[in-house]
């Protein structure tokens, strides 16, 4: 069983990022509880804090990887290095497009 001792590095990251960040888009940021050293961010409300983030983080770009999903978002998923710490940033269009929901399902 892990315990909160085992995501204190992850923690300390967060805090760091809070820190030296703070005024980047706010987003959905959880510890991923089977993974230590693993931060998942998740931006809901624009591609644009997507980008923030990524930026912030120096994830590269030319490492994006992108899909839509079934209702028709634009899903994009970038990772970085922050204090040690592996980060995952996910980026979703706020609303469905149905004309790419239709195109994926053809």
């Amino acid at each position: 069983m892990r315990t909160l001792a085992d995501h204190s590095r992850t923690i300390a990251a967060m805090h760091a990022l809070a820190t030296e960040y703070p005024l980047l888009p706010a987003a959905d940021i959880r510890i991923v509880p089977r993974v230590p050293d693993e931060l998942m961010i998740e931006c809901y409300d624009s591609l644009a804090s997507f980008e923030a983030w990524r930026e912030a983080l120096h994830a590269d770009i030319d490492a994006v990887e992108h899909q839509v999903t079934r209702i028709g978002q634009i899903h994009l998923i970038a990772e970085a290095k922050f204090d040690g710490v592996t980060v995952i940033i996910h980026g979703y269009t706020p609303q469905a497009r149905p004309q790419l929901a239709k195109a994926v399902a053809a």
